[in-house]
Protein backbone atom coordinates (compact mmCIF):
# COMPACT_ATOMS: atom_id res chain seq x y z
CA UNK A 1 0.00 0.00 0.00
CA UNK A 2 1.25 3.50 -0.59
CA UNK A 3 1.88 5.82 2.21
CA UNK A 4 0.01 9.04 2.08
CA UNK A 5 2.21 12.46 1.45
CA UNK A 6 1.06 15.66 2.78
CA UNK A 7 2.38 17.60 -0.59
CA UNK A 8 -0.42 18.75 -3.54
CA UNK A 9 -0.57 16.47 -5.80
CA UNK A 10 0.87 18.38 -8.93
CA UNK A 11 -2.23 17.41 -11.03
CA UNK A 12 -3.80 19.47 -8.38
CA UNK A 13 -1.26 22.08 -7.59
CA UNK A 14 -1.44 23.49 -11.44
CA UNK A 15 -4.73 23.23 -11.92
CA UNK A 16 -7.20 26.69 -11.44
CA UNK A 17 -10.19 24.59 -11.46
CA UNK A 18 -9.16 21.97 -9.18
CA UNK A 19 -7.12 23.68 -6.28
CA UNK A 20 -9.40 25.82 -4.31
CA UNK A 21 -11.43 22.94 -3.92
CA UNK A 22 -8.75 19.97 -3.56
CA UNK A 23 -6.29 21.95 -2.17
CA UNK A 24 -6.26 20.51 1.26
CA UNK A 25 -7.26 16.76 0.23
CA UNK A 26 -5.11 14.16 0.26
CA UNK A 27 -7.03 11.25 -1.39
CA UNK A 28 -10.75 10.05 -0.96
CA UNK A 29 -12.37 7.43 0.96
CA UNK A 30 -15.67 4.80 0.16
CA UNK A 31 -16.72 1.38 1.52
CA UNK A 32 -18.80 -1.13 -0.34
CA UNK A 33 -19.84 -4.59 0.66
CA UNK A 34 -18.33 -7.65 -0.10
CA UNK A 35 -19.95 -11.01 -0.05
CA UNK A 36 -19.09 -13.16 2.89
CA UNK A 37 -19.75 -16.57 4.58
CA UNK A 38 -20.55 -16.65 7.69
CA UNK A 39 -21.95 -19.01 10.59
CA UNK A 40 -26.03 -19.45 10.68
CA UNK A 41 -25.45 -18.04 13.88
CA UNK A 42 -23.79 -14.42 12.72
CA UNK A 43 -25.85 -14.34 9.38
CA UNK A 44 -28.50 -11.37 11.26
CA UNK A 45 -25.84 -8.89 11.47
CA UNK A 46 -24.01 -9.53 8.34
CA UNK A 47 -27.32 -9.06 6.45
CA UNK A 48 -26.88 -5.71 4.65
CA UNK A 49 -29.87 -3.50 3.52
CA UNK A 50 -30.35 -5.44 -0.07
CA UNK A 51 -30.69 -9.10 2.07
CA UNK A 52 -27.33 -10.22 1.08
CA UNK A 53 -24.88 -11.22 3.98
CA UNK A 54 -21.58 -9.21 3.91
CA UNK A 55 -19.06 -7.43 5.29
CA UNK A 56 -18.97 -3.74 5.10
CA UNK A 57 -14.83 -2.59 4.02
CA UNK A 58 -13.32 1.03 3.92
CA UNK A 59 -10.99 1.56 1.60
CA UNK A 60 -8.96 5.25 0.87
CA UNK A 61 -6.83 5.93 -2.01
CA UNK A 62 -4.52 8.48 -3.56
CA UNK A 63 -4.71 10.79 -6.58
CA UNK A 64 -2.62 8.28 -8.49
CA UNK A 65 -5.52 5.81 -7.65
CA UNK A 66 -2.63 3.30 -4.73
CA UNK A 67 -5.03 2.20 -2.21
CA UNK A 68 -3.42 4.10 1.48
CA UNK A 69 -5.59 2.36 3.73
CA UNK A 70 -7.97 -0.66 3.76
CA UNK A 71 -10.33 -2.04 6.67
CA UNK A 72 -12.90 -4.51 6.44
CA UNK A 73 -14.41 -7.33 8.46
CA UNK A 74 -17.08 -5.49 9.78
CA UNK A 75 -20.83 -6.81 10.04
CA UNK A 76 -22.62 -5.81 6.29
CA UNK A 77 -25.29 -3.99 8.41
CA UNK A 78 -22.57 -1.90 10.29
CA UNK A 79 -23.82 1.68 8.94
CA UNK A 80 -20.91 3.37 7.06
CA UNK A 81 -20.42 6.03 9.70
CA UNK A 82 -19.19 3.58 12.35
CA UNK A 83 -16.86 1.82 10.06
CA UNK A 84 -15.45 5.37 9.77
CA UNK A 85 -15.43 6.12 12.95
CA UNK A 86 -13.78 3.18 13.95
CA UNK A 87 -11.02 3.28 11.29
CA UNK A 88 -10.55 7.66 13.16
CA UNK A 89 -10.45 6.24 16.28
CA UNK A 90 -8.64 2.64 15.94
CA UNK A 91 -5.66 2.13 18.64
CA UNK A 92 -3.69 0.43 15.92
CA UNK A 93 -4.05 0.23 11.98
CA UNK A 94 -5.73 3.86 12.20
CA UNK A 95 -6.81 5.98 8.81
CA UNK A 96 -4.04 8.00 8.52
CA UNK A 97 -5.44 12.19 8.13
CA UNK A 98 -2.75 14.16 8.40
CA UNK A 99 -3.11 16.89 10.74
CA UNK A 100 -3.48 20.88 10.00
CA UNK A 101 -1.79 23.41 11.99
CA UNK A 102 -4.29 26.13 12.34
CA UNK A 103 -1.36 28.52 13.25
CA UNK A 104 0.06 28.77 9.46
CA UNK A 105 -1.91 30.40 7.45
CA UNK A 106 -1.47 29.88 3.69
CA UNK A 107 0.16 32.50 2.01
CA UNK A 108 -0.01 33.22 -1.75
CA UNK A 109 2.43 35.46 -3.86
CA UNK A 110 0.72 37.64 -6.17
CA UNK A 111 2.03 39.82 -8.92
CA UNK A 112 -0.07 43.26 -9.68
CA UNK A 113 0.00 45.96 -12.47
CA UNK A 114 3.17 47.04 -11.35
CA UNK A 115 5.30 43.76 -11.27
CA UNK A 116 5.37 44.42 -7.57
CA UNK A 117 4.47 40.95 -5.60
CA UNK A 118 1.69 41.46 -2.96
CA UNK A 119 1.69 38.95 -0.52
CA UNK A 120 -2.24 37.96 0.26
CA UNK A 121 -3.83 35.08 2.03
CA UNK A 122 -6.44 32.57 1.23
CA UNK A 123 -9.13 34.28 2.94
CA UNK A 124 -8.43 37.98 1.45
CA UNK A 125 -8.32 36.25 -2.12
CA UNK A 126 -11.71 34.63 -1.41
CA UNK A 127 -13.43 37.66 -0.19
CA UNK A 128 -11.72 39.35 -3.61
CA UNK A 129 -13.05 36.99 -5.47
CA UNK A 130 -16.66 36.96 -3.81
CA UNK A 131 -16.67 40.80 -3.89
CA UNK A 132 -15.73 40.57 -7.82
CA UNK A 133 -18.71 38.12 -8.48
CA UNK A 134 -21.18 40.31 -6.58
CA UNK A 135 -20.22 43.58 -8.67
CA UNK A 136 -20.51 41.30 -11.64
CA UNK A 137 -23.92 40.06 -10.83
CA UNK A 138 -24.73 43.69 -10.20
CA UNK A 139 -23.54 45.15 -13.64
CA UNK A 140 -25.46 42.59 -15.42
CA UNK A 141 -28.71 42.70 -13.21
CA UNK A 142 -28.37 46.96 -14.00
CA UNK A 143 -27.61 46.61 -17.86
CA UNK A 144 -30.60 44.74 -18.18
CA UNK A 145 -33.08 47.17 -16.74
CA UNK A 146 -31.66 49.53 -18.33
CA UNK A 147 -31.71 47.89 -21.87
CA UNK A 148 -35.96 47.14 -20.62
Amino acid sequence: MAKPEIAVPRKIRESTRLYPYFKDCVGAIDDTHIFAMVSQKKMPSFRNRKGDISQNMLAACNFDVEFMYVLSGWEGSAHDSKVLNDALTRNSNRLPVPEEDESAEEVVEEVNDNNDEVLTTQDQQREYANQWRETIASNMWNNSIENS
